[in-house]
C-alpha cells in the first residue's frame, strides 16, 4: 500500500482543521472559506464543500457553547433568518449541478475565493447599512454558504460596521453559522452522492483539529494583532483561490 497519499490526506485533514479554525477568530474569514480550499487539493470539489461543512459544524457546536452568553439576538434575527432560507437555496444548487458541472467547480469557487480575499483585504466596507443591509448581507452570505462553503468573507463584510465587540461578533455569527451548518448539511445528504466517495472517513480527523484549533483561539482572541492575521490569511487564500483557477491544484 502506498502510504503517502493517505498521510497527505491525514497532515491536510488534522492541519488545516486547527489552523483555519484558530484563525476564524482574529480575521473575518470563516473555517469553512479557509477548509474548502485546502479540502480541494485532495477531492473533488463538492466533496470538499461537504467535508468542510461537516468539520464546520461540529466546530460551531464547541464555538456556541463557549461564546452563547455573548450572542446579540437582534443581529440574529435580521441577519441570520434570510441566511438559513438562502443556505438552503445554494445547497440545492450544488446538489443540482454537481453531476454537469463537477469538474468545472475548481475554478468557479477559486473566483469566489479570491474576490472574497480581496474584499477582506482592502478592508472594503458596503456604503450601506440598517435592518435591511444586514438582510440583504445575510441573504448572500447563507447563499454562498450554502452553495460553495463561502459564508464568513460576507459576513464580515456586512457586519464589520457594527463595531462588534469581538467576543460579541465570534459568538453572533457562530449561532448562525451553527444554524446554517445544519441546513446545508441536511440537503447535501439528500444528495446521496456524497456516500458514494471513498474518503469520506477523512473529514472525522479533522473534527478535533477544528475544536483545539477553537479552545486556542478562545483563549487568545483578545491578545492578537487581528488586522496582521487577517492580511497573512488573505494573501493565502488569495493564493489558494488563483491555484484553483488556473488548474495548479
Amino acid at each position: 500500500m502506498d502510504f503517502v497519499p493517505i498521510l497527505f490526506a491525514l497532515l491536510i485533514c488534522i492541519v488545516a482543521p486547527f489552523v483555519g479554525a484558530l484563525a476564524t477568530f482574529f480575521t473575518g474569514f470563516g473555517l469553512n472559506t479557509i477548509l474548502v480550499p485546502v479540502f480541494m487539493i485532495y477531492w473533488d470539489a463538492p466533496l470538499a464543500v461537504v467535508m468542510a461543512g461537516i468539520v464546520h459544524l461540529c466546530n460551531n457546536i464547541l464555538k456556541v457553547a463557549l461564546t452563547a452568553r455573548s450572542i446579540n439576538w437582534n443581529l440574529f434575527l435580521n441577519f441570520g433568518m434570510p441566511a438559513l432560507i438562502f443556505a438552503f437555496i445554494g445547497a440545492q444548487l450544488l446538489n443540482t449541478v454537481k453531476d454537469t458541472l463537477g469538474p468545472q467547480l475548481k475554478p468557479v469557487f477559486g473566483c469566489i475565493l479570491c474576490l472574497f480575499a480581496l474584499l477582506e483585504l482592502f478592508n472594503w466596507k458596503l456604503p450601506i447599512q440598517g435592518p435591511w443591509a444586514m438582510r440583504i448581507g445575510g441573504g448572500l452570505s447563507g447563499f454562498f454558504g450554502g452553495f460553495s462553503g463561502h459564508q464568513g468573507a460576507l459576513r464580515a463584510l456586512f457586519l464589520s460596521k457594527l463595531k462588534l465587540e469581538p467576543l460579541v461578533f465570534v459568538a453572533t455569527t457562530a449561532v448562525i453559522s451553527l444554524l446554517i451548518d445544519l441546513t446545508r448539511v441536511s440537503v447535501y445528504f439528500i444528495g446521496t452522492w456524497f456516500f458514494n466517495y471513498y474518503p469520506n472517513h477523512w473529514m472525522f480527523f479533522g473534527i478535533p483539529a477544528a475544536l483545539a484549533g477553537t479552545l486556542v483561539g478562545r483563549k487568545y482572541i483578545q491578545k492578537v494583532n487581528h488586522a496582521n492575521m487577517s492580511i497573512i490569511v488573505g494573501i493565502a487564500l488569495f493564493a489558494m483561490g488563483l491555484s484553483l483557477i488556473f488548474g495548479w491544484i
